[in-house]
């Protein structure tokens, strides 16, 4: 059981209809609340802040600035598969009740500390990957656990992913679901050479260490699809000083329902190419693109992303329409 709250934080990305939206649904739960711009959301310690939008809204609020002291309400637009969402927009009448009630608990979710080669260093929510910066290109490089040489490996990349990340891109990749309840993080190889390698999950205490690497072109470091730099020889990932606070309510079969669903989409994926799967996760992630901004994403072959969408769009998991701004160009979305 939480404290009883009477009073909060409400922010957000370019959401703010939205935000006044849910300060009036938490006042009349009694519920005081405040709405504050994103880059002042962290400077509150000790309070609960309440963030809206979407999972990538979240994220791009979560690299905004220094990672907030308080206690995360996060409220989703939509019913998500995201480990992140503390609530839908929906229940949030209902959610605001067991807040005055002090009817909830508060998740310590561990998180990721990614360092380049002793020097740029990054905290990512869901997982930092390593990739080629040229597309088509292998990979290789040296995993080290706790300073112990695991394995050698040519690959397409290699990312380590954080328990909330483990139903982000790490399962597209064939990583395996965590539940986000448990201290430990995953490395997961991406399309590599070697077929038995496999998941491989380690303690959150444990020093990840992408040592050795090669690739024509260069590799880069990139953080919850977000941040990209470039990288020397190296990556360590190791568990982030502070941890995410999330709070979380009782009786609502959140994560087992977001479990089910992460399956069904597994099942949905498993006739798919593994580059259309690549292009179905980048659209669940950043929502409506046009093919220009998926080939930047995704860094595919030109050819081979038409082939992709033409294959989404056929099968009906995506949806293909007209720029209402320009109408020679298209745009892609996944089907709801």
């Amino acid at each position: 059981m939480g404290d009883v709250v009477t009073s909060v934080t409400v922010t957000g990305l370019g959401v703010s209809d939205l935000v006044r939206e849910v300060c009036r649904v938490l006042e009349r739960a009694g519920v005081r609340a405040s709405a504050v711009q994103p880059q002042r959301a962290s400077e509150l310690e000790g309070e609960v802040l309440v963030v809206v939008g979407d999972d990538r809204d979240v994220l791009r609020f979560l690299h905004s600035g220094p990672l907030p002291e308080a206690s995360l309400l996060i409220v989703g637009l939509e019913p998500t598969r995201s480990f992140l969402t503390s609530v839908e927009l929906e229940d949030l009448a209902e959610a605001a009740a067991h807040l005055v009630e002090g009817n909830f608990r508060v998740e310590q979710v561990p998180l990721l500390r990614c360092t380049a080669d002793e020097g740029d260093s990054f905290v990512a929510v869901n997982e930092g990957a390593v990739f080629p910066k040229r597309t088509a290109t292998l990979m290789g490089y040296t995993l080290f656990l706790d300073g112990e040489p695991v394995w050698g490996d040519r690959a397409d990349g290699v990312l380590v992913s954080t328990p909330i990340g483990s139903s982000a891109y790490a399962l597209s990749a064939g990583g395996v679901l965590i539940h986000h309840d448990a201290q430990v993080f995953q490395v997961v190889p991406i399309n590599s050479v070697d077929l038995t390698r496999r998941p491989l999950v380690v303690s959150a205490g444990s020093e990840v260490r992408v040592s050795e690497i090669e690739a024509e072109g260069g590799v880069e470091l990139v953080v919850d699809g977000l941040i990209r730099r470039p990288v020397g020889s190296e990556v360590v990932f190791t568990r982030s000083e502070r941890p995410l606070r999330l709070i979380r309510f009782p009786g609502r079969p959140a994560i087992a329902g977001k479990m089910e669903r992460k399956v069904l989409l597994a099942e949905e994926n498993l006739p798919l190419p593994p580059s259309a799967r690549l292009v179905r996760k980048v659209l669940e992630y950043r929502g409506t693109m046009t093919f220009e901004e998926l080939l930047a994403e995704t860094g595919l072959p030109e050819r081979t992303l038409r082939y992709c969408l033409s294959v989404l769009v056929a099968r009906g998991v995506v949806k293909r329409t007209n720029d209402p701004d320009d109408f020679r160009r298209k745009l892609y979305q996944l089907r709801r």
